[in-house]
């Protein structure tokens, strides 16, 4: 198992968005994808940032002052809104959803090359407590993603060969 390489299980390509996509076509692209988070790439395809259903919510909360429990308020529900922050709510919430990622996203990003093992990418998760790890050619261009999912899987399959 120590031998397998990134590259025989990423996902790829990787769902991502870029620097300018709006919170409200995150959230969409999340739900879509039945994914919580993803890289954000520069106008290149370069990694410039990870954005998690987190990073929306912890925005949200710092916005609009009080936990927002469920990221689709975002995709304008005017009653929701405006029980949210009362009757500004709707402008409120506008004004979060149309946010780009380039704002909210985490911009320290771990990534890692295809050929590395995958016990390396573990143990980054590990020690990093990061649930997804871009993949990124020399120039840092994307070209995957390895999350806890596509390890999870891997020690299944290693499991039942057992």
């Amino acid at each position: 198992m120590k031998d397998i390489r990134v590259k025989e299980i990423m996902t790829s390509p990787a769902v991502s968005v870029k620097l300018n996509t709006t919170l409200r076509e995150v959230i969409k692209v999340l739900d879509r994808n039945h994914i919580s988070g993803m890289p954000v790439v520069d106008g290149e395809g370069k990694v410039a940032g990870i954005i998690s259903e987190r990073d929306v919510l912890k925005y949200t909360r710092w916005v609009v002052g009080t936990p927002l429990r469920d990221p689709g308020k975002l995709l304008g529900k005017e009653s929701n809104a405006a029980s949210i922050s009362g009757e500004r709510g709707v402008d409120v919430i506008e004004a979060v959803a149309s946010t780009t990622a380039g704002v909210v996203m985490t911009d320290r990003v771990i990534t890692v090359d295809e050929d590395a093992p995958v016990l390396e990418v573990v143990r980054m998760m590990n020690s990093y407590q990061i649930n997804r790890v871009p993949v990124v050619d020399q120039g840092g261009i994307l070209r995957g993603l390895v999350s806890r999912a596509d390890i999870l899987r891997v020690v299944e399959k290693w499991a039942d060969e057992k």
